[in-house]
C-alpha cells in the first residue's frame, strides 16, 4: 500500500502534468507551426514591399501636400508598433499585463495577442488605403498601386489569423476609473495617428472627432465604434468619409476607452454625460457575439438609450 502522504504528493504531480500539459497543447493548438510559416512568409513579403514604398518616398516627401505627408510620417510609427506586436504574437508572448498588475492565463494570452495584431492588421490596411486613394486623386498611380498592395497584403494576413471570427473579451478592471487616466495621451497614443493630433481629422482621408454628432450622441455609438470598428462610406460634418476603422478591444481595456471618448466629448461643444467603464461593459456585453465593424447605417438603425 502507498503511504498516505506520497499517495498525496504523486496526485499532485499527476494534477500539476495535467494542467501544464494542458498548457501546451492550448499554445499549441491556438497555431500550427504551418500556420506560423505561412503567416511569416507573407509578413517577409509584406516587409519587402513596405521597404519597397519606403524608397519610392525617399527624397519625395517634401514635395507631397501637408496631409499626405502627416499620413506618410505616422504610417511608419504605426508600422513600427505593429511590427512589435507581430513578433510578440509569433513568439507566442504573453502580450501586455492586465490593469492591477494581472496577467492573463497563458492561452488566454495568446489569443488576446492574436487578436491585438489582427487590429494592427486591420489599422494598417485602412492607412495604406486612404493613403492610395491621395495618391490615386493626384494622378501617381504607381504609388497608388504600391499602397494599396500593402493594404491587401494586411488583409490576408489577417485571415491566417486563428480565431478573430470569435468574440473576445474586453480587458476589466474592477476598481477601474476612468477619470484618474489621462484621456490625452490615449487618445494621442492610439487615436491621433489618423484623426489628427487635435482631433479635427486628416485631409479628406480620416473625419474629425471634433464636433461629431458620432461621438456627442447616443453613447452607445462612440462605444461600439472602438468596440467593433467601423467600414464603409460615413458622413462627418456634411462630407462623405469611406475606409476602415479597426476594432480596439484587444488593445484597450473598457476604463480606457471610456477615458478616450470622455476626453472627445469634452472637445465638442455643449456638455454630455461621462461615460463610465460599467457603460463600455454593458454595450460588450450587449454585443458579445459581434465579430465585424459596424456600418454608419448600423449605427444609426440601433442604440442602446
Amino acid at each position: 500500500m502507498v503511504p498516505f502522504k506520497q499517495l498525496k504528493i504523486s496526485s499532485g504531480l499527476i494534477l500539476l502534468v495535467i494542467i501544464l500539459s494542458s498548457c501546451q497543447m492550448g499554445r499549441s493548438n491556438y497555431m500550427s507551426e504551418e500556420q506560423r510559416e505561412q503567416l511569416q512568409v507573407a509578413y517577409d513579403s509584406l516587409e519587402s514591399n513596405y521597404k519597397m514604398l519606403l524608397a519610392n518616398y525617399e527624397g519625395t516627401t517634401d514635395t507631397l501636400p501637408s496631409d499626405l505627408q502627416s499620413l506618410y510620417s505616422q504610417m511608419q510609427r504605426m508600422h513600427s508598433d505593429m511590427d512589435v506586436s507581430h513578433r510578440q504574437m509569433m513568439a507566442g508572448n504573453m502580450g501586455r499585463h492586465m490593469e492591477g498588475n494581472k496577467m492573463m492565463r497563458q492561452g488566454m494570452g495568446i489569443h488576446m495577442q492574436g487578436h491585438m495584431t489582427g487590429e494592427w492588421y486591420s489599422q494598417m490596411m485602412g492607412m495604406h488605403e486612404q493613403m492610395a486613394r491621395m495618391h490615386q486623386r493626384m494622378g501617381q498611380q504607381n504609388m497608388a498601386r504600391m499602397n494599396r498592395r500593402l493594404s491587401e497584403e494586411y488583409g490576408k494576413m489577417r485571415k491566417m489569423i486563428p480565431d478573430l471570427d470569435e468574440p473576445s473579451e474586453i480587458p476589466f478592471n474592477e476598481e477601474g476609473d476612468p477619470a484618474l487616466l489621462n484621456g490625452e495621451n490615449l487618445f494621442s497614443q492610439n487615436c491621433a495617428s489618423c484623426h489628427g493630433s487635435n482631433a479635427e481629422g486628416i485631409g479628406n482621408g480620416f473625419p474629425p472627432l471634433v464636433d461629431s454628432e458620432w461621438l456627442t450622441g447616443d453613447k452607445s455609438t462612440p462605444i461600439r465604434i472602438l468596440l467593433h470598428g467601423l467600414q464603409g462610406e460615413i458622413e462627418v460634418q456634411g462630407q462623405t468619409y469611406q475606409g476602415i476603422m479597426p476594432s480596439f478591444k484587444a488593445r484597450l481595456s473598457a476604463a480606457e476607452i471610456a477615458s478616450i471618448l470622455n476626453y472627445l466629448r469634452a472637445q465638442n461643444q455643449g456638455e454630455y454625460p461621462a461615460i463610465t467603464q460599467d457603460d463600455v461593459m454593458q454595450v460588450s456585453k450587449n454585443y458579445s457575439e459581434r465579430t465585424r465593424p459596424w456600418t454608419a447605417s448600423e449605427l444609426q438603425q440601433t442604440t442602446d438609450e
